[in-house]
């Protein structure tokens, strides 16, 4: 572990005239209690270190201040760091942060197996719990307990309490999925741009990137985002399409049934009964000759506006056309 020269406090170790450094006053050297080493950072100032092979950095919000996270060169993070925030950097990377105003933040400098021991694993023969990429965890309200505690562990206390609740709190952020950006659905002018794209295209493959690209999203945006406006995957709602085409045309006896799989995109005539019996819930001739020989469909069985069975053999939420 190489810090850059700077003045975090170490957590209630005893000066020369005994008083506890809990009160802002720097320090050359920060305690380490079991391969923990516990500060606390109150300086405006940036701060960087080096973290060796297995070191870890956690950084507890004790109140808000605005963070700008790096991990080597890649910005992790910036904007506001609410207290019970946590950042995390791990092993063989350089850590830096700054700050847009005093912080207040409570650093556990740590090890892999010293946490993973704690964890039932070991860095040999499992992966760490926390993971070496660098993230920013969102507010938990047992961190930011945990963290508060470990300040108010008064000057001769037991070192094992206070190595317990510092690894406490390294466990418990184990346990902390990192906050994603936030999805919206996608929006209406680009849904219908994607639909008018799949029906036009059915007698030919249609793929993510395709998709995408009409939508002119990443392939990743455009996946969580259509899948919140149609309540479908990509792949599952061209499926849907092509299935509704396939009984509009399968409503004609004249028609035989593998030239309705061709033109909706399916090669081979197997493929196309397998997936439309998952959707339908009987083979295309089966579903063909009921429609025939009944004097209507039952209701709700076309895609405008209606549901129909999607793959897992529910009904696919209804999408928006207008």
């Amino acid at each position: 572990m190489k810090p850059t020269p700077g003045r975090p406090d170490p957590i209630n170790t005893p000066s020369a005239s005994g008083a506890s450094l809990l009160d802002d006053q720097p320090a050359p050297s920060r305690l380490v209690i079991d391969k923990i080493a516990i500060s606390r950072w109150r300086h405006s100032g940036p701060y960087k270190q080096v973290l060796g092979e297995g070191e870890f950095v956690l950084g507890v919000a004790l109140s808000a201040t605005h963070v700008r996270l790096y991990c080597g060169r890649i910005a992790v993070f910036e904007g506001a760091m609410r207290r019970g925030m946590t950042y995390v950097c791990g092993p063989a990377r350089t850590f830096r942060v700054e700050f847009g105003g005093p912080p207040d933040i409570l650093h556990l400098h740590l090890t892999g197996p010293n946490i993973c021991r704690h964890m039932g694993a070991s860095l040999s023969d499992a992966p760490c719990p926390i993971s070496a990429t660098p993230s920013m965890l969102p507010r938990d309200a047992l961190v930011e307990a945990l963290a508060r505690a470990l300040l108010l562990v008064k000057d001769g206390a037991d070192q094992t309490y206070r190595e317990t609740l510092a690894q406490a709190i390294a466990l418990r952020a184990t346990q902390i999925e990192p906050a994603g950006p936030r999805v919206y659905p996608l929006a209406k002018p680009r849904l219908r741009q994607v639909i008018a794209h799949i029906e036009a295209n059915l007698a030919s493959p249609i793929s993510l990137n395709e998709l995408a690209a009409v939508a002119g999203l990443s392939r990743t945006h455009f996946a969580a985002q259509f899948r919140l406006a149609t309540g479908c995957r990509p792949r599952e709602f061209v499926l849907l399409q092509r299935v509704e085409a396939a009984k509009r045309m399968l409503a004609d006896p004249s028609v035989e049934i593998i030239e309705v799989a061709l033109t909706v995109g399916f090669q081979a005539q197997a493929h196309f009964s397998t997936v439309f019996k998952r959707f339908v819930g009987e083979t295309p001739g089966r579903w063909r000759r009921t429609e025939l020989t009944s004097p209507a469909g039952e209701p709700g069985e076309t895609v405008d506006g209606t549901r129909v069975k999607s793959e897992q053999g529910h009904s696919a939420p209804e999408y928006a056309q207008a």
